[in-house]
């Protein structure tokens, strides 16, 4: 997949995510970020040996924001996730469900996100034992299924470690 098409794909994915973002290019020719201001998430399209020049250069000029890299050699359906678990980081589920009442069930019902925002916590947390109550909590919520929490607690989904 080019370059170009990729970073095409990555601002539909981030207009369907519903996140407001500007489109720069650190490095000229060579690299494409969405800059989202509202989450401190940036979203860097490169080539795969780019990385580090592009790293380098982010550090210094978005320092504290958090970064996801996407190349050609990137399955994008799995990079999609990683940037809407970014986004979690920085609040992002909780601002899409004051922000959009009516399409946050949608959202959680898309793909099984609910689902695999369970697993994500439950791979973070692994059996460390500081996270038992937590573990036990989203083990106890995939079992019931994520579509009953999401009914009695919204806010079971608003936070990702």
């Amino acid at each position: 997949m080019s370059l170009t098409r990729i970073t095409y794909d990555v601002g539909i994915i981030l207009g369907a995510l519903r996140v407001s973002y500007n489109v720069t290019s650190i490095i000229k020719d060579i690299t494409t970020q969405y800059v989202i201001n509202d989450f401190g998430v940036v979203v860097s399209v490169i080539k795969a040996g780019d990385y580090a020049i592009v790293n380098e250069k982010l550090d210094s000029v978005l320092k504290h924001y958090r970064k996801v890299f996407v190349s050609e050699a990137d399955d994008l359906s799995e990079k999609r996730y990683e940037i809407v678990w970014e986004l979690m980081r920085s609040g992002y589920m909780r601002w899409l469900r004051y922000s959009y009442t009516s399409g946050f069930p949608n959202l959680i019902d898309t793909d099984n996100l609910g689902n695999r925002i369970i697993d994500e916590r439950l791979r973070i947390w692994a059996d460390k034992p500081k996270y038992k109550f937590f573990i036990e909590d989203n083990i106890e919520a995939k079992k019931s299924g994520f579509r009953r929490v999401l009914t009695q607690d919204p806010s079971f989904f608003d936070h990702m470690p």
